[in-house]
């Protein structure tokens, strides 16, 4: 009987074995990358919180972590490389950018919000209702900065009103004591927030959304020249945060149970204020293009609006500060 050497048999399996593993597919290298979230955690970053969930960044090969705080702390580590991508208002590309165009150069590439979710609230019996009736009012305001600050402006010059006409006080965010306190008549803050906040007391609001007369685009994900550089790394976290904004739109209830990983105390308050928000995430525009893809149109009424205030003069194009280039035009809206 022929007898093979067992040490040759070894020799022939492992080698078999060897070259068997080598000619499977290998999975390609997950990218660690770290995203700026501009708020605290919340129910409106959702989308993000259940692309990171449900597996969405790891199927695109990448690994996420989320990193939390006011923009104006995020934007130095995104110039600095310390963050590849930050989530936050479109205004603000524009501000930083066209500041100081010569150094970091801020693109915005995927809209979250196709307009911005500023709303002036007030206690019903105060009558404001429209831009008009806040002649004579005292207005509470963050500050005099950042899209409050800009759909402010928008109110007045919609109503032919200079900011002389009304009292502004500048309240930081304690617009909802200011506003049942009575120490302003009305305050900016957001639709799918404090109102609701509010509502659900029983307390009655007038609530006046300001998308209307401010044309910016929402906030969205904002990234630098140099992260675009980097292969279709923008291409594949802006897919795979498209597909998070699909989800969430579909699926409320189970993006809202993956943002309980980030978001400590959920309850069906803050559902109310997700629901709230899904239709901030809808426009004609995305309808007809894809979610996330942001309308030209839009940033050139931006940068002509802001000129108008006097509180930019740039002569930069439109086009220098947002590509739609990043995004998948295969993930479209769900039906409503």
């Amino acid at each position: 009987m022929f007898s093979f050497p067992k040490t040759r048999l070894l020799i022939v399996l492992v080698t078999l074995f060897l070259g068997f593993a080598q000619a499977q597919p290998q999975p390609a290298q997950t990218q660690s990358i770290r995203v700026g979230l501009g708020y605290l955690p919340d129910v409106q970053f959702a989308p993000f919180y259940a692309a990171l969930e449900r597996g969405l960044y790891a199927d695109a090969g990448l690994d996420v972590e989320f990193q939390h705080g006011f923009s104006s702390e995020l934007y130095p580590l995104l110039a600095q490389g310390k963050l590849d991508f930050v989530v936050a208002d479109a205004e603000d590309v524009v501000t930083l950018r066209a500041g100081d165009p010569q150094r970091i150069r801020f693109v915005y590439v995927m809209a979250l919000f196709q307009r911005v979710p500023n709303a002036i609230f007030s206690l019903a019996d105060k009558n404001i209702v429209h831009p008009a009736d806040l002649a004579g009012k005292t207005v509470g305001l963050p500050g005099l900065f950042g899209s409050s600050y800009t759909s402010f402006q928008a109110a007045l010059q919609a109503a032919g009103l200079e900011e002389s006409d009304v009292t502004v006080a500048q309240i930081g965010f304690t617009q909802l004591e200011a506003v049942v306190s009575g120490r302003v008549d009305a305050a900016l803050g957001f639709v799918n927030n404090e109102p609701l906040v509010l509502e659900a007391q029983g307390v009655a609001v007038n609530v006046m959304p300001l998308g209307p007369y401010n044309p910016a685009p929402g906030s969205g994900v904002i990234t630098t020249d140099a992260v675009l550089a980097r292969g279709d790394l923008a291409n594949r976290f802006v897919a795979a945060s498209q597909r998070g904004v699909a989800f969430t739109l579909k699926n409320p209830e189970g993006a809202f149970e993956s943002a309980k990983a980030f978001v400590e105390n959920l309850d069906e308050a803050r559902f109310a204020v997700l629901k709230a928000t899904l239709p901030l995430w809808r426009s004609p525009y995305s309808r007809a293009n894809g979610i996330g893809f942001t309308n030209p149109k839009k940033w050139s009424e931006l940068l002509t609006f802001l000129k108008s205030t006097g509180r930019l003069e740039t002569d930069l194009p439109a086009k220098t500060f947002f590509s739609n280039a990043y995004l998948s035009p295969d993930v479209l809206e769900p039906a409503e």
